[in-house]
């Protein structure tokens, strides 16, 4: 998921007004003379019941986002794509893709495909709540920051409206394979927990948190001349803003901070670990969302 993408997954919400003319009684009105009640003008824009943001996805969307961060001291900049589709048989696919540009080439990233069931899900629009579970897999890479391990990847993730509040919990577990590369780390499963929250000011502006903990675990393959001799773990803070520019069409602005890092980077480097949020410095990112 990325948090689904623990994604880790805009809020709805109705605000109307009727208004009411005095009748004068003395004189009966015939009922096509009574002008018609026209609200359009003082009624906020409904959004879909599935409208697209932290915790309600669009039956399809498409994230794109271009994101500032470092390895090694070397300044990289990250093109991420994202998307969702729910189908309707409860079902639905998350597949995401990155590519890295450094000062002397660009580095291919590792795909990853998720196909999630919507187990449970009960309540009104305005206060809904939900119960996921997800399955998939990270495919290997072939360049110098892309992973040439092969990565099973399950998880379940709750989310909860309160009218303009939402949040959202979730876990998942990357079962880390064997490097196809002998440069590459050998590491024992990766654990994930996400808590995240978000905030719908108007049918224009989203705030969005969301707060997230790794713990990679030492390697069992003690067999390869690299492995990960101890367990390493690490949380990050990201917030993020969504301002609508046109119908279905919405600009994401975020950052993402390291509210404590791994003792030691430069044993995470070759683990290949470049797409766990925060592995290897803070970032900014920016990018656009469609919501079909």
């Amino acid at each position: 998921m990325n948090i689904k993408t623990l994604s880790l997954p805009i809020f709805l919400f109705t605000l109307s007004f009727s208004a009411h003319a005095l009748v004068d009684y003395s004189e009966a009105i015939p009922d096509s003379k009574i002008p018609a009640k026209n609200n359009s003008a003082m009624q906020l824009q409904v959004p879909r019941s599935e409208s697209k943001s932290l915790i309600w996805k669009s039956d399809f969307s498409f994230n794109t986002n271009y994101e500032a961060t470092e390895i090694d001291s070397e300044k990289v900049g990250v093109f991420n794509l994202n998307t969702h589709l729910q189908t309707p048989f409860n079902i639905y696919v998350d597949a995401s893709y990155w590519n890295a540009q450094t000062k002397s080439s660009s580095q291919s990233g590792n795909p990853k495909v998720l196909i999630g069931f919507n187990w449970l899900r009960f309540g009104n629009p305005s206060d809904e709540a939900r119960l996921d579970i997800y399955g998939g897999a990270k495919l290997p890479g072939s360049s110098l920051l892309g992973s040439s391990r092969t990565d099973k990847i399950f998880g379940v993730e709750t989310t909860k409206r309160f009218g303009t509040f939402g949040l959202g919990l979730g876990y998942d577990l990357t079962v880390a394979g064997s490097p196809k590369k002998v440069q590459d780390m050998s590491i024992g499963n990766i654990n994930r927990i996400t808590i995240s929250g978000g905030w719908m000011v108007s049918n224009d502006i989203q705030f969005e948190m969301e707060l997230e903990n790794f713990k990679i675990n030492q390697s069992s393959d003690t067999s390869r001349s690299n492995y990960l001799m101890k367990s390493i773990s690490f949380s990050t803070f990201s917030p993020k803003l969504n301002l609508t520019i046109a119908k279905g069409v919405s600009l994401e602005l975020g950052a993402r901070f390291r509210t404590n890092k791994p003792k030691t980077d430069q044993e995470l480097a070759s683990a290949k670990l470049f797409d766990l949020h925060g592995a290897y410095s803070n970032s900014l990112f920016a990018g656009l969302n469609l919501n079909l």
